[in-house]
């Protein structure tokens, strides 16, 4: 499992393993950094009695190496819970768990894409 983020002007890697890399934790008026601790499943953190619900900077994943990453659109973001010594990505089964944030804004600066139409073929066209 690895996730990928925006540091400067490259992507950073974080993998489910902790390596106390920085990650972006967002709030409502910047991102601020914390140790990155790794991956649990939900279950284990609703256990865990200091955690925080926090939003990650988080803006792609993939379980292999061989899969293609999977972006997180604009307006979503990874849910992680800050501990005492960093934060946890938390996991729901084999996909990070993700909430919707409405807003006017995405707080990454990622540009709002529309849904792609599916264009009209040419046989269907009034002449």
């Amino acid at each position: 499992m690895e996730f990928r983020r925006r540091h400067n002007t490259y992507y950073s890697t974080l993998t489910a393993r902790g390596c106390r890399n920085p990650v972006g934790v967002v709030t409502r008026e910047n991102i601020e950094t914390a140790a990155w601790l790794g991956t649990a499943d939900r279950v284990v953190v609703r256990q865990l009695a200091d955690a925080e619900s926090v939003l990650l900077d988080i803006e792609a994943w993939r379980n292999t190496l061989l899969d293609s990453y999977q972006r997180i659109p604009a307006g979503t973001y990874m849910v992680g819970a800050r501990i005492e010594d960093g934060v946890i990505g938390v996991m729901d089964g084999q996909k990070p768990m993700l909430r919707h944030v409405k807003g006017e804004k995405d707080r990454l600066g990622r540009a709002v894409i529309q849904e792609a139409v599916e264009p009209t073929p040419w046989y269907m066209k009034t002449l």
